[in-house]
């Protein structure tokens, strides 16, 4: 087959039933993300990668698309939005003191490895509460993620809380050799217990450390795992942490349209989260439908120091559930007519389109 005729790897093609469940679910979104006071953005498809590499995410360079502009400088497709609306805040928004609310769907751009289930181009809705920096704001990020799955028609999923502190606090306490530090929090991060348990027993580290790392494969569950947590030896980033996580625990425990499990241990981008993060997963879907969690340092890189969070939902996870689950109700009517009557015709079809009908104009010959 020529080139012409294929796609590149990692991109898809939307057929009109595909596309009308895809804006189905992004009208959704865009009703909740509107009641909840979120102002939509739309950020350029491409920028400086400069302005990307700010982002400090680890292998952030092989992840981007680059290319050159006619001037010679160096371009790159967005690999995120966050990081553009970083910049944004930093251009538009410097004398703003209230806090900011920006949503968004929008495609993003990153090369990973060819392997089901990772496209180099897909579609994200998501939100960030810009400049309140308790856990008010994480609970928010959390419970208008969860409404807009609810309202795009997914109801069994389970979002997977964690915090960033809780891991650093731990990796403290391995003391001289950063090497092993990297190590282990590689093997956490890919949740290969058994090389680290490896790393802790065939290293020195206090027996109340190892206890703690050994432990991290039970660290997971409803609420009362943080009170298991509790009766280890913690210094006091873990403890603080652990007592952020209880305090979210308090408030999103009364709606019980949610359901919450905890991870201390959750290692999601370490190098770019400073506290609570998520994961969103359902049986329905063989990859997670989002995530996302406290960034503060990220506005620092701008020159706009801000405490932020927020989320990425993946519309492509999400419409892998809805396209089983919806049927495609698309019902036009076609208009027949005879090429002299076309004038007629168009009158017609544009009476039946003012009373909410979808017509499609048909040409027909006489027969001789």
């Amino acid at each position: 087959m020529p080139r012409y005729f294929r796609k590149p790897a990692g991109v898809k093609d939307y057929l009109p039933p595909q596309v009308r469940k895809k804006n189905r679910i992004e009208s959704a979104a865009a009703e909740i993300l509107n009641s909840w006071g979120y102002e939509e953005i739309t950020a350029p498809s491409f920028e400086y990668l400069e302005t990307f590499a700010r982002s400090g995410q680890h292998g952030f360079a092989e992840k981007v698309f680059k290319f050159f502009d006619r001037q010679g400088s160096v371009m790159a497709l967005r690999p995120d939005i966050t990081t553009s609306i970083a910049r944004m805040v930093a251009t538009h928004y410097s004398d703003h003191n209230l806090p900011l609310r920006f949503c968004y769907m929008s495609n993003v751009f990153r090369f990973q490895e060819m392997q089901k289930g990772k496209d180099q181009e897909f579609y994200q809705i998501g939100a960030e509460l810009i400049g309140i920096p308790g856990i008010e704001a994480d609970i928010e990020i959390i419970l208008l993620a969860s409404s807009i799955l609810e309202k795009a028609g997914i109801s069994d999923f389970i979002i997977n809380v964690g915090h960033t502190k809780f891991l650093e606090g731990l990796l403290d306490e391995v003391e001289g050799d950063s090497s092993l530090k990297d190590n282990i929090a590689w093997a956490i991060k890919n949740k290969n217990f058994v090389l680290l348990k490896e790393l802790v027993e065939s290293n020195e580290l206090e027996t109340s450390v190892k206890e703690i790392f050994l432990s991290l494969p039970y660290f997971y569950g409803g609420p009362k795992i943080l009170q298991e947590i509790r009766k280890f030896s913690l210094n006091d980033k873990c403890k603080m942490a652990i007592y952020e996580l209880e305090e979210l625990w308090k408030i999103v425990r009364k709606f019980d349209n949610i359901s919450i499990t905890f991870d201390p241990g959750l290692a999601r981008g370490m190098d770019y989260y400073t506290g609570i993060v998520f994961e969103i997963y359902s049986p329905e879907a063989g990859f997670p439908l989002g995530g996302g969690g406290r960034y503060d340092n990220l506005l620092d890189k701008f020159n706009g120091s801000r405490p932020a969070t927020g989320f990425a939902l993946s519309e492509n996870s999400i419409l892998t559930i809805i396209d089983k689950k919806v049927e495609d109700d698309y019902k036009p009517f076609y208009l027949f007519y005879m090429p002299e009557k076309f004038a007629d015709a168009l009158n017609k079809a544009e009476e039946m389109r003012n009373q909410g009908l979808i017509v499609k104009m048909v040409s027909v010959e006489k027969d001789h």
